[in-house]
């Protein structure tokens, strides 16, 4: 099952609870992928003017609705539920955690539905796609970055036949054990997807 995160409003909101409730039913992972606009800009900012303005926002986006089915509540509704976040990267995890785990600290009183610190929800039940694979100077840093989010979260795409597709003969630059490979490479989709 497939949605756009870009939709109309933030998918945490209770008008897309019967999606959720037929995929968990049905035991069915939700794929979360950027397409279209739902008619509004694709930034906060408005409309880019360049590819890579527009590229650079699938991420955003993900951001806005990863913090929106937390706060509103969907996994106390769903336990079940499983998303994967396609095409929008993963080393702003850690750092969208943190901070909800601090607001929820400070606010928690907004949202009393939520028993649990925020970032324990994205652990249980957020999967993450490698693509659009972040690169940094040192690949080495992306390995601090796994072990946050865990080994077992990320699931290694391509994008290809795209032209900004990650080239898996060049994308994964950092050390592995095999284990680690294993489950980057085909374990944690099996897992995921239930094959």
């Amino acid at each position: 099952m497939i949605i756009s995160p870009r939709s109309i409003e933030p998918l945490g909101r209770q008008r897309y609870w019967p999606i959720y409730e037929a995929a968990e039913e049905c035991g069915l992972p939700m794929g979360l992928h950027p397409a279209g606009n739902g008619a509004h800009p694709s930034t906060g900012a408005g409309w880019p003017t360049y590819y890579m303005q527009e590229h650079y926002a699938f991420g955003a986006n993900m951001q806005g609705n990863v913090v929106s089915m937390v706060f509103e509540g969907v996994f106390e509704r769903f336990p079940k539920l499983k998303v994967a976040l396609i095409e929008s990267g993963f080393t702003w995890i850690p750092a969208i955690c943190w901070r909800m785990d601090r607001h929820w600290e400070r606010m928690r009183h907004e949202v009393p539905h939520l028993k649990r610190p925020p970032s324990e929800y994205v652990r249980e039940h957020f999967w993450f796609a490698t693509q659009p694979m972040e690169e940094p100077e040192n690949p080495a840093d992306l390995v601090d970055i796994i072990d946050w989010i865990g080994w077992d979260r990320l699931l290694f795409s391509t994008d290809y036949p795209h032209w900004d597709y990650d080239d898996p003969r060049y994308c994964l630059k950092f050390k592995m054990t095999d284990a680690q490979r294993a489950m980057l490479l085909r374990d944690n989709a099996r897992a995921l997807y239930n094959l």
